[in-house]
Order: structure tokens, then sequence, then C-alpha cells
């Protein structure tokens, strides 16, 4: 399926771009900075999931990529596109820190992946960014937890439409 395709491939690229950035984590040391696809997995609740040492017990540092929908429209002269299928990605950066300048590893974060995603546009050799991109933090952080959130579009393939079976009969006559 083409959305889970997406994800798939844009949280690879995003965990590409991040694996080796580490950063504070609540109440244990330094810790790489997870992604997931869509949500964020059940048994990480209870401790670290199995076979992974490194996400110990603590969410953060973190990115979701979620598929938060899409649009289908048919290209027109004036807005001639190769695809008129996009889907939307949201992204959702989470970090801690306690010092005054943790702010700045959200930021730090969300700046990695921005030039990721600028200067790798095509994912997978299949889906193209659509610009333009957003960006925002919130104005009230949840001290010492920081947010900010990425929305990205992509094109997507779009199925060619198909005709009843007598209008190929007919159209296969006029070929002729």
């Amino acid at each position: 399926m083409t959305p889970t395709g997406l994800v798939t491939a844009l949280k690879a690229e995003i965990e590409d771009a991040v694996k080796g950035y580490k950063m504070q984590a609540e109440n244990q040391g330094d810790k790489r900075v997870s992604v997931y696809a869509q949500y964020i997995r059940g048994e990480i609740i209870d401790g670290a999931a199995e076979g992974d040492d490194e996400i110990g017990d603590t969410y953060y540092p973190l990115i979701i990529v979620t598929y938060q929908g899409g649009k289908d429209d048919t290209p027109t002269r004036e807005s001639p596109r190769e695809e008129a299928s996009v889907a939307n990605i949201g992204l959702t950066f989470r970090t801690y820190g306690e010092d005054e300048a943790a702010w700045m590893d959200l930021l730090n974060i969300m700046e990695h992946v921005r030039q990721r995603v600028l200067t790798k546009r095509t994912v997978a050799d299949e889906y193209r960014l659509v610009l333009p991109i957003e960006w925002h933090t919130i104005e009230t952080q949840h001290y010492p937890f920081w947010f900010g959130y990425g929305t990205l579009q992509y094109t997507i393939s779009q199925p060619q439409e198909s005709f009843p079976l007598e209008f190929q009969d007919v159209t296969e006559e006029y070929a002729k």
C-alpha cells in the first residue's frame, strides 16, 4: 500500500539522518533518537523492547512519522503534474532536557531532519517532496519535555481509471 510504503521509507531516511545522534533522556544517560512509524510501540511502556538494549525506560528523544491523510486530484492544463495524488506526513519531535539550553536540542534535531528531507527530496525512488513544508514548536513547552512538529507532503502514485468492459470493446474497435 502506498501510504505504508511512504511512511516506512521516510522512517528509514530519518533514522539514517539521526543515527549518530545521542541526546539527554529522562533518568538515564544520553541515548539515541528513536524513530517510530505511525505510533510508539506499546512494549516500551514496560521498559526496553525485546532485543533493544538502547531503548531503556524512557520515550525521549524520539521522532514519530505519521500518515495524516491524502488528496487525489485531476491534473489540469494550468497545473499539469505527473502525479495528482499526495500524502500528508506529520513528524512529531520530542526531547527531554533540564538545562537552560535544552530547547536547542529540539531545534537541532528538527534541523537535522529538515536538511535531510530537503537534500533528498525523493524517497525510495518513488515519493517526491512537495514544497512548501512547515516546522513548528509550541509556545508553552511542558518543561523539561520539548515538542516540535513538521508537516510534509509527498506525491504518491495515482491509479489509472479503468473503464467498463463494453467501453474497452468500443475503443479497441475504433482503434482498428
